[in-house]
This record gives structure tokens, C-alpha cells and sequence, in this order.
């Protein structure tokens, strides 16, 4: 890391140069690649402004900060700037920025089934009651009982309702009736 300090309306001494640059060490800790930090010290009135600019991988960083100190607007500034590192490095680290082409991420994905298949059961039928069936219903814990109605002779279907309750849907159509006389 290079760092370029300019004064304004202040004198850079060679104590506050080695205090920026032990401060400025600090920001190596990020492990990103520091190009060159312009750093801007000026005084304007009672206010001690510190300013840093640069460039890490191709994001502008820029802090600013002015305080009654010199020392304390450095040590704000270089907490700004690692604040700014510290997120970087985080997007860095959990979003990849494409490291692995997108190729590869569409091949691992497994299979998806395609939309027009349709799974088929073909359950046994057992002629009960609708009283038998209910029971049978609430004692298997199942969410769709379909049976022979041991009354009627036709195929029922017990549904558990989301509020708990239970339907009975009976699919007769009206060629169905005529066919068995039913009509």
C-alpha cells in the first residue's frame, strides 16, 4: 500500500506521518490488494478534517471525518475506511462475484421432473361404510382416504380439510347414472 499524504493549512511532521502509516497498517488485515491512499489533511478553523481516497479492486473507497484532533479525525477516517474493506470483503467471500461460471451451477442443479409427468397411484380399495372410513382416516392420520361405499357401490373419496375437518366427495357423473340405471 502506498500512501500519499498532503497537508492543508497544516504542517505534516514525521510524527504524524508514522502515526498515519501505523494506523493505515491496520487496513492490511482485509487481505484485499491497497493500491495508492491519497490522504488530505487541513485545518478549517477549530475543524481538523482528515480525508482518504483510493482504489480497491476496481471500488472507489472514500472516508471523510473532521474532529477538534488530528489524531482523532486520522483514527475515524481508518475506522471508516476498514468498515468499508470489511464489507467488501465480506461480499467478496459470500457472493463469489462469478468465480465459477454459470454452466457449472445450472449442471449441478438436479433434474427437475418435467411438468406434463404425472406420478400414478393405484391404491387397493376397501368397501367401508363412511362411518368405517372416517375412523380408518383419523387413525392412520392420513390426508385422503379413497374407498368402495359398502352402501351405494360407488368409489368415495374422504379428504382431511386444513382446518381439520373432513369431506366426503363422491364423483358420480351423469353418464355414470344412466349406465347403472341410477337415474
Amino acid at each position: 500500500m502506498r500512501l500519499m499524504i498532503t497537508g492543508r493549512h497544516v504542517a505534516v511532521t514525521p510524527a504524524l506521518r508514522e502515526y498515519i502509516e501505523t494506523r493505515m497498517e491496520r487496513l492490511d488485515r482485509y487481505g484485499l490488494k491497497l493500491g495508492t491512499l491519497q490522504i488530505l489533511l487541513s485545518v478549517e478553523k477549530f475543524h481538523h478534517v482528515a480525508e482518504v481516497v483510493g482504489v480497491v479492486q476496481s471500488r472507489r473507497l472514500q472516508a471523510k471525518t473532521s474532529t477538534e484532533e488530528m489524531y482523532a479525525s486520522i483514527d475515524e477516517v481508518v475506522d471508516k475506511l476498514g468498515a468499508q474493506l470489511r464489507k467488501l470483503k465480506e461480499r467478496k467471500v459470500n457472493h463469489k462475484f462469478g468465480d465459477q461460471p454459470r454452466v457449472r451451477a445450472v449442471a449441478r442443479k438436479a433434474p427437475r421432473a418435467a411438468r406434463n409427468e404425472v406420478e400414478v397411484v393405484r391404491p387397493t380399495l376397501e368397501v367401508l361404510t363412511v362411518e368405517e372410513a372416517v375412523e380408518a382416516l383419523n387413525s392412520a392420520k392420513l390426508a385422503v382416504l379413497v374407498f368402495v361405499n359398502a352402501l351405494s357401490g360407488t368409489v368415495q373419496v374422504l379428504q382431511r380439510l386444513p382446518n381439520g375437518r373432513v369431506s366426503l366427495i363422491d364423483p358420480t357423473s351423469d353418464r355414470a347414472r344412466t349406465a347403472h340405471g341410477r337415474a
